[in-house]
């Protein structure tokens, strides 16, 4: 069976670093993705791609060899450094792990639009960069063989509907309907390594112990960043939890294993929980350590997390906990609904936002740099609300029956190993790579490129600088004023030339053949050139001339 086709992997690495002290949904995200991949992919060789230049090239390319060795893999891995386009194509795609299809299509136009496919991921789009480039995408060079994954329904029907706003506002000032060619918008989910969440009686023991948690005390579990603005406003939760305490004889306890996006913020969520729910216990985790991320899962017997915020798309910590064999109290919100199966895996609160036109003020504060993103999003979240009732009701079913938690845990286990598993999630990745490959190869084979005007050659864009253009049709003779000029001291005093020009023993005989014959064009001298260096000869006799060993007839 023929290797399954992968892109070239695109290495920034902020998208994949993760540090104890900045765990992000994305970051952590990536990183299961390239170990996925790596781990199912059949893969014989990994590339890397380094979109940006830095003069440490060996030490930046080891950086994303030493993350996919540590990650598991044993396949070469091959480093691209970024202005090898050519080498882009000879692999045939590039894959991305944020949404930036934009400025990679403006680059891929230098070697021809059919080159290589491009495959972009959503993560956020709350924030105005990401929703930039999901609008410039209307624009940009992107083709019918490019994708943007999209990692829930609810994030392509945002995506869809920006490029129909765009290409709205661009009809109306063209005055004609306006629609370029859109990049394909899978939904592919992220993924998560099930095994790795399995729970563990040994570990449920040491912590309830530890929390001072009875053997039939029940106690609901939250893990990820505590953010009001960031991640969900702790009101509806603590509300529910203290409504649902009080409706039943089992001792409730909330599990907060987390990290505070602003530290102060700790003091705002203890005086909430004391006043809103006074019945429950309150435990505060540092989520940032390693084991209470590893095993704090098998402690608790409900997870939560009722998202009220724009800046959530997906959902990690919900597949997270059903790995972990927990039922889910979760809001009926973005991508969290292609997650848990209401009634089956746990349930789902339902969520009401304001209708159009009532964010409008908050767009227009955040678009001048009125407000900051924190809030951007804290005004978008009061345009919302959670139903307190159906959160209420459902804490209370599942506080109040063993046996529900079990059977919507065990489905809920079953159901991210069959379908949120990275054994699962990469062949339909592959299958849209292929699906790529296929619509690429199949497009027209003859293409001159066209490179996007902000990559444009500046000898096209600063043509009217000087007093005339250089042809190779130009007769040279050498300038005999130059005749005692020492060759390696004239290259030392002009500009370092690129990686590849002739060096000065090839310069040397290109001047040699010019004395020699006395006069010629500067089409002649080439011919004295293997074909592979007359791209760099024609640079070099514009060089005699720039710096005085030969004059134009």
């Amino acid at each position: 069976m023929p290797e399954a086709f992968t892109p070239a992997i695109r290495f920034v690495p902020n998208g994949y670093q993760t540090t104890p002290d900045a765990i992000v949904g994305r970051q952590v995200a990536n990183r299961g993705f390239l170990q996925g991949l790596i781990r199912y992919g059949g893969l014989t060789t990994l590339y890397g791609y380094l979109p940006h230049y830095v003069p440490q090239k060996a030490d930046f390319g080891t950086t994303f060899e030493q993350l996919a060795h540590d990650l598991g893999a044993t396949m070469p891995v091959h480093i691209i450094e970024s202005h090898r386009l050519d080498q882009l194509a000879e692999v045939g795609g590039l894959a991305l792990c944020d949404p930036n299809l934009v400025a990679s299509a403006r680059r891929r136009s230098l070697v021809g639009h059919r080159a290589y496919a491009l495959t972009g991921l959503t993560h956020t789009l709350a924030d105005d960069s990401a929703m930039a480039m999901i609008a410039d995408l209307a624009t940009a060079p992107v083709q019918l063989w490019d994708a943007l994954v999209c990692i829930s329904r609810a994030a392509a029907a945002m995506v869809d509907e920006m490029l129909r706003a765009e290409e709205a506002r661009l009809a109306e000032r063209r005055g004609a309907a306006t629609r370029f060619p859109r990049p394909l918008l899978p939904v592919i989910p992220l993924g998560v390594d099930a095994a790795h969440f399995t729970p563990r009686e040994k570990w449920r023991t040491v912590w309830r112990e530890r929390l001072g948690i009875g053997t039939e005390e029940v106690a609901a579990l939250y893990v990820g960043r505590i953010s009001r603005h960031g991640k969900a406003h702790p009101l509806p939760m603590l509300t529910a939890l203290g409504r649902a305490a009080r409706l039943q004889s089992q001792s409730l306890h909330l599990i907060l294993a987390g990290w505070w996006l602003h530290p102060p913020e700790e003091a705002i969520w203890r005086e909430q929980a004391a006043v809103l729910c006074p019945e429950v216990r309150l435990h505060l985790l540092d989520g940032r350590d390693e084991a209470v991320r590893r095993e704090i899962w098998s402690a608790a017997d409900i997870f939560t997390l009722l998202a009220d915020n724009i800046q959530e798309t997906f959902g990690q910590a919900p597949i997270e906990a059903m790995a972990a064999g927990l039922p889910v109290v979760v809001t009926d919100w973005c991508g969290w609904r292609d997650l848990v199966r209401h009634g089956v895996d746990g349930m789902l609160v339902p969520t009401l936002m304001a209708p159009p036109g009532e964010g409008l003020e908050a767009a227009l504060r955040f678009a001048t740099q009125n407000i900051y993103y924190g809030a951007w999003l804290t005004l978008t979240a009061r345009l919302t609300a959670v139903d307190i009732g159906a959160a209420t009701e459902a804490f209370r079913a599942l506080a109040a029956d063993p046996a529900l938690r079990q059977r919507m845990g065990a489905a809920g286990q079953t159901r991210v190993r069959e379908a949120f598993d990275w054994a699962a999630i990469i062949p339909q990745y592959q299958a849209l790579w292929q699906e790529q490959q296929a619509i690429r190869l199949a497009a027209p084979a003859i293409e001159i490129p066209v490179p996007d005007p902000r990559h444009m050659d500046p000898n096209q864009a600063f043509a009217a600088w000087p007093s005339g253009t250089f042809h190779l049709s130009q007769r040279l003779r050498p300038d005999p004023a130059a005749a005692t000029t020492d060759l390696a001291t004239l290259l030392r005093f002009t500009a370092p030339a690129l990686p590849g020009e002739l060096d000065q023993t090839e310069i040397s005989e290109l001047l040699a053949e010019l004395h020699r014959r006395g006069e010629a064009t500067a089409q002649e001298l080439l011919e004295v050139l293997e074909p592979a260096q007359r791209g760099a000869g024609r640079r070099v006799v514009l060089w005699l001339l720039r710096v005085g060993l030969a004059v134009v007839v």
